[in-house]
């Protein structure tokens, strides 16, 4: 509302011209003063000016240099100076003309400065060019220790210490391990251990088959601890049933073949014995026929025989001479046979033996795996009744702890180590360091746990 119209409300049209004015002004004095008020009380206490970012290694800046040429009436890019550049190490920066320029340290403005004054002192220019800096990527900062993801992070002007455990994952937390999981795992292990001793007992069983076929024994001999267990567990009972029944089979079956071997053998001594007698027969008549040539013979001479005669008794020697080598072949072949079932014996023989010892070896190998997965699930399983539920109550006391920050900081006068809050401020380069609430130290075994467990997971035998 105007002073014009407050006067005009009042009915006080004799107020002079210069006195409208005077009320004017200091009315719009006290509004303006009034907003001013009211804005800063909405803008609560005035924010301190951040501090300007300095350079440093591997930080990478946006550069542009032009120059206002009057004569042309145009603005000329020094496209030399245009482009990205990266601070070295040792902090200073490459440029194209100017050579190495020392940037560590500097503000952004500062460099734009120096870029322009270095340019014009260079190649000569009556005034000095317009020069811009910008940071084109930051470099990065680290986090390490109890965080999810530790590593190389890109900074970003303003990040404080939640921020950059936040960009590294949160906090590292195990994974929660309730009292049902324990529970569940007790009884999976325990489950699994029960199957390994049956195993073991198993394969214990096969090796004393295995060692009484090696023997040659007539029964098997088992472990004490086999049969001890026989009794209270039925598939150990089954495995010995099945070894003893094994054994039997296999024992017959060798001794059915080497039977069938034996009764052959038997057979062909006899065969022997028939042609070793008609062999006597046959050489006595061969001899009978040889004394009637001879005779023959004789009358021949004297002319009291036809040679017919003789020829047939000829004929007759002969025939008699070879069927009397072929018994003796028949012989030496029937011998041959002997020979061949004694090997035969002594192969199937040599062939168990060899099965018996490969087999025995293969037993005593799965019995060592057994029994190194048998020592595994027994650690396990004291672990899971003992060790964990320790570890949980210990976890539980140090994360009641708070988490401890701190910035390890390269400064000019070396390196420095600074302990930080959550809203302290991240520079670039630092290296956060992130100490997570352990344990001080682990609480004690419980005795009657591991009593317990020793009891439940014993070695069975």
């Amino acid at each position: 509302m105007s002073i014009d119209t407050i006067l005009h409300i009042f009915d006080i049209p004799h107020v002079p011209q210069a006195r409208r004015r005077e009320a004017r002004s200091a009315m719009f004095r006290r509004s303006l003063l009034c907003a001013v008020a009211m804005a800063s009380a909405l803008a609560g206490p005035v924010a301190a000016a951040p501090e300007a970012y300095r350079l440093g290694p591997e930080d990478r800046v946006r550069l542009k240099v032009t120059e206002w040429r009057a004569a042309r009436g145009e603005s000329y890019e020094w496209e030399a100076l245009t482009g990205e550049f990266l601070i070295d190490a040792g902090g200073r920066l490459a440029l194209p003309l100017l050579g190495e320029v020392s940037a560590g340290g500097m503000t952004t403005s500062e460099l734009s400065g120096l870029v322009a004054e270095a340019l014009q002192r260079r190649v000569g220019l009556v005034s000095r060019p317009d020069a811009s800096v910008e940071v084109a990527q930051f470099r990065p900062f680290f986090v390490v220790g109890q965080v999810d993801k530790p590593g190389a992070y890109p900074y970003r002007p303003g990040l404080t210490v939640l921020q950059a455990v936040s960009l590294a994952g949160g906090l590292y937390r195990e994974v929660p391990m309730g009292a049902q999981r324990l529970a569940r795992e007790v009884i999976n292990a325990r489950g699994e251990l029960r199957d390994l001793m049956i195993e073991r007992s198993a394969l214990l069983a096969r090796r004393a088959r295995l060692q009484a076929e090696t023997r040659g024994d007539a029964a098997i001999t088992f472990p004490e601890a086999v049969t001890e267990e026989r009794k209270t567990i039925p598939a150990v009972a089954d495995a010995m049933r099945e070894e003893e029944a094994l054994f039997e089979a296999r024992r017959i079956a060798l001794r059915s073949q080497i039977d069938a071997l034996t009764q052959a053998k038997l057979l062909i001594d006899a065969e022997i014995g028939t042609l070793q007698e008609k062999a006597v027969t046959q050489d006595r008549q061969l001899g009978l026929a040889r004394k009637e040539l001879d005779n023959i013979n004789a009358l021949m001479q004297r002319g009291l025989a036809i040679s017919p005669r003789q020829l047939a008794l000829e004929q007759t020697v002969a025939q008699m001479e070879s069927a009397r080598l072929d018994i003796a072949l028949a012989i030496s072949r029937s011998r041959q046979d002997i020979s061949r079932n004694d090997r035969t014996i002594l192969d199937l023989r040599n062939q168990r033996q060899s099965t018996v010892l490969i087999d025995l070896r293969e037993t005593q190998t799965k019995l060592a795996k057994i029994q190194e997965k048998a020592e595994t699930m027994r650690a396990l399983l004291i672990d899971s009744e003992v060790t964990a539920p320790q570890a949980i109550l210990a976890r539980r006391i140090a994360e009641r702890r708070p988490m401890t920050y701190a910035l390890v900081r390269r400064e000019a006068d070396g390196v420095r180590e600074i302990a930080a809050s959550e809203t302290e401020t991240v520079q670039p380069g630092d290296v956060l360091k992130v100490e997570g609430p352990l344990p001080d130290e682990t609480p004690p075994r419980s005795r009657v746990g591991a009593d317990t467990t020793a009891t439940v997971v014993g070695r069975g035998g």
